[in-house]
């Protein structure tokens, strides 16, 4: 019996982006059983040698969505089966997108009219428990209480505070209120002591891109009226990380001007968080010319005052975007530009492979260490093959 595809974390997020896309667009072909969903982007595939790229690009996202949403349902489909249901009404995805909306309905704690990653959060940790996901953020009222004081008072909203672990368990430990896991609040912390609830602390904290997904300004400044120390730990935790080795930023321009000290925190996080949610082509097409052009701008030469006022108002539009208009500052030009510049990116990624990748597959992009050579006693190169064994010999 052919064991069901394992639903990880990662569907989980490309179904919370691809949702909310999808609820994002329209549907003018809905009544006859096509779910093609007219994105905002979808425009930008009209102008001349973009519109490939683009409908490209939607159509792996669609195809990408549906093969999670198969996954979440324990269904094994092939590509071609899944390519053509992710274009159908009665696809995973719609059937999915339902009982999200079901689920939605009764849920005490959504306030919203329109699905949000907070639902849709919700949803899988009601639904897959083994994953130990955590809240997205805390909420601090129910539909009913928040009706209740409106009907007294007025003017009244949803107000959300930090959430800092990925794991539900210790997220529900550290704030004691359930007592599915039995010892919680206090009580946990005393048992574990402070060193080892330091480290378990760090263990389970966010990424800093993972913060950038609340729907809070958080800042590492003491001083700030938004600091919030859970963020400045985990600020403090990858700066540490980052010390210690080379890794290379997933945005280059934006990194170079960062460490420059010309681009704020507050841009920064949300432009990382992009960079790091593209699709892989688009990644592996920008990081040909973006690390080339940010180690020039590092000289502070001519290449760094043309490229600066254009990166700075990029990474803008990027952070309005991925906070939902909470940083930044919208631009329709450069948000015209960003398609255009996925579109080539993603062009350049199909066929043009960066330093590591072979066969299609990064062997180690995150760390861009260089293939192990192989070397004789005299420092000369040795052509690689399979290992020789020695013949034996008759005795």
């Amino acid at each position: 019996m052919a064991e069901k595809p394992q639903f990880t974390r990662s569907d989980v997020a490309r179904i919370r982006e691809g949702v909310l896309a999808e609820e994002g667009g329209f549907k003018p072909l809905k009544n006859f059983g096509v779910d093609f969903t007219l994105r905002p982007s979808t425009v930008f595939g009209a102008l001349p040698f973009v519109g490939g790229f683009a409908n490209i690009g939607q159509a792996i996202g669609k195809y990408q969505l549906e093969d999670s949403a198969n996954k979440f349902f324990g269904v094994d489909k092939g590509f071609k089966e899944t390519s053509v249901s992710s274009g159908m009404n009665d696809s995973a995805t719609n059937t999915l997108m339902n009982d999200i909306k079901a689920f939605k309905e009764n849920n005490p704690y959504s306030t919203t009219n329109n699905i949000t990653r907070d639902d849709i959060q919700d949803f899988m940790m009601s639904k897959r428990p083994d994953l130990d996901l955590a809240p997205i953020q805390n909420r601090a009222y129910t539909r009913d209480e928040l009706e209740e004081l409106n009907d007294v008072t007025g003017g009244f909203k949803q107000s959300y505070s930090t959430q800092p672990f990925t794991s539900g368990r210790f997220a529900q430990q550290m704030t004691g209120e359930t007592d599915e896991f039995g010892i919680k609040g206090d009580d946990f912390k005393s048992a574990m002591g402070s060193y080892a609830l330091s480290r378990s602390m760090d263990d389970n904290l966010k990424s800093t891109s993972e913060f950038a997904e609340d729907n809070i300004n958080q800042s590492n400044i003491t001083n700030s009226k938004n600091y919030d120390k859970d963020f400045a730990r985990a600020v403090t935790k990858e700066n540490q990380q980052e010390a210690g080795n080379d890794t290379p930023s997933s945005t280059f321009i934006c990194t170079a001007l960062y460490e420059m000290k010309q681009m704020p925190i507050s841009i920064y996080k949300y432009d990382q968080r992009y960079g790091q949610s593209v699709n892989r082509k688009i990644y592996n097409g920008y990081a040909i010319w973006g690390k080339p052009i940010a180690n020039k701008m590092r000289n502070k030469g001519c290449v760094y005052e043309m490229v600066k006022p254009l990166a700075l108002k990029w990474a803008e539009q990027m952070a309005y975007d991925m906070s939902d208009g909470k940083v930044g500052k919208k631009r329709y030009s450069i948000k015209a530009m960003k398609f255009l510049g996925e579109a080539i990116c993603y062009g350049i990624g199909l066929f043009i492979k960066p330093e590591g990748e072979k066969h299609g597959s990064n062997r180690n992009r995150q760390h861009g260490e260089e293939r192990r050579t192989i070397r004789g006693e005299d420092g000369l190169l040795k052509k690689r093959g399979r290992p020789r064994t020695k013949r034996r010999t008759a005795s």
